[in-house]
């Protein structure tokens, strides 16, 4: 659990629980269209949460069109975080023209155990 905040003696505990978002943007999108998308995401999980590694994949063939479209841009984030953030990002990008598709998963406490133990020992 990660405590929210300053909160004096009647501290409040927020479980943050661990995630991970895959975004297929449009290809056809500049960068900066792009960039605005992940990065809005970014700035909603900051405020809320934790937001761990973030891998981006690049151009890629999809397996099948999605709207006539054949590529998309792929983005991978780890993230903690609680349920009512997860479900206002997933909001937010079901509604962004830019994106094609999204997915989140909540990680196994096992593997987000070892994730964030790494990014603790980086960050010292």
């Amino acid at each position: 659990m990660e405590p929210l905040g300053n909160q004096g003696p009647e501290e409040e505990y927020i479980l943050l629980r661990p995630y991970e978002l895959m975004v297929i943007l449009d290809s056809r999108l500049n960068d900066s269209d792009s960039d605005g998308i992940i990065t809005r995401v970014l700035d909603l999980l900051r405020k809320d949460g934790n937001v761990g590694r973030i891998d981006r994949w690049g151009r890629r063939k999809l397996a099948y069109e999605i709207n006539k479209v054949s590529e998309g841009n792929y983005s991978i984030i780890e993230f903690a975080s609680t349920p009512a953030t997860v479900t206002e990002i997933s909001r937010i990008l079901s509604i962004s023209d830019g994106v094609l598709r999204h997915k989140i998963i909540r990680l196994p406490e096992r593997i987000a155990g070892r994730v964030l133990a790494k990014e603790a020992l980086a960050q010292e």
